[in-house]
């Protein structure tokens, strides 16, 4: 479990990293110098060093769709889905956006995992 934020501390240990990275002391030699335990330094490095690194982002599960007016028009009461493998999916009515999901994901897993069946 990790602490909670503290961003005056942070900001404190921040100035502290760069004082000594610039400096040209030994990191002994900076903690003597201001006081401080060697473990504490290198515990806020890494705590600080975790903290900038961006998260990662999941795909996004729905991408932008265009369709020009012309398909609209004639598909305006069914659906297709067009899977990898050329499968083809003809659906009467427009699905819910929550089925449609849990599709993409299905097959997602099935080609990253266990190939197409």
């Amino acid at each position: 479990m990790s602490r909670p934020r503290a961003p005056q501390l942070e900001r404190t240990w921040s100035r502290r990293l760069e004082r000594q990275a610039v400096g040209g002391l030994s990191i002994a030699e900076f903690c003597e110098r201001e006081g401080l335990a060697p473990a504490s330094f290198y515990y806020w490095r890494r705590r600080l060093a975790a903290g900038a690194t961006p998260p990662a982002e999941a795909p996004p599960l729905f991408v932008p769709l265009r369709v020009d007016g012309a398909a609209a028009a004639q598909r305006r009461r069914g659906v297709e889905i067009e899977l990898p493998g050329g499968v083809r999916l003809r659906l009467e009515a427009p699905p819910e956006p929550e089925w449609i999901g849990r599709l993409v994901a299905a097959v997602a897993g099935l080609e990253a995992g266990r190939g197409r069946p």
